[in-house]
């Protein structure tokens, strides 16, 4: 953790993050063999990646016979927050048009992601009339 809100997670910690959020609850093995589909990484740094990440207070585990099972102990939207917060005031001042802009880029969107950021942005405009 960076601060009292922010996180900072290296490259890898976030990619064992997502794993641990998209299955709930997972040995080090299970984060290793999906880990492995993408690149080649040894079994011992799965550990210790997972172990910082407990002392770091984002991961739980529990003994489960002679392995750990490891769970996230914040969920994944709190950390997004925290996360683009933080990064939405270091480089745009907290303003968020100027932040939700730069991460849209239009070349980015497909037409149907397009479609369905018009949509959201009618149920904002509808909450707000409320």
């Amino acid at each position: 953790m960076s601060d009292a809100t922010g996180f900072d997670l290296g490259p890898l910690e976030a990619d064992v993050m997502r794993l641990v959020w998209e299955k709930g609850e997972v040995q080090v093995d299970d984060v290793h063999q999906a880990l492995l589909a993408d690149r080649e990484i040894a079994y011992t740094t799965v550990m210790t990646v997972m172990t910082r990440l407990t002392r770091k207070g984002l991961l739980t585990r529990r003994k489960h016979g002679r392995a750990y099972l490891y769970r996230a102990a914040r969920r994944r939207e709190e950390m997004a927050e925290s996360t683009l917060h933080e990064w939405s005031q270091r480089f745009f001042g907290g303003r968020v048009l100027p932040a939700v802009s730069f991460l849209l880029g239009r070349d980015r969107l497909t037409p149907d992601e397009i479609a369905e950021l018009r949509r959201l942005l009618e149920r904002l405009e509808e909450g707000e009339e409320r």
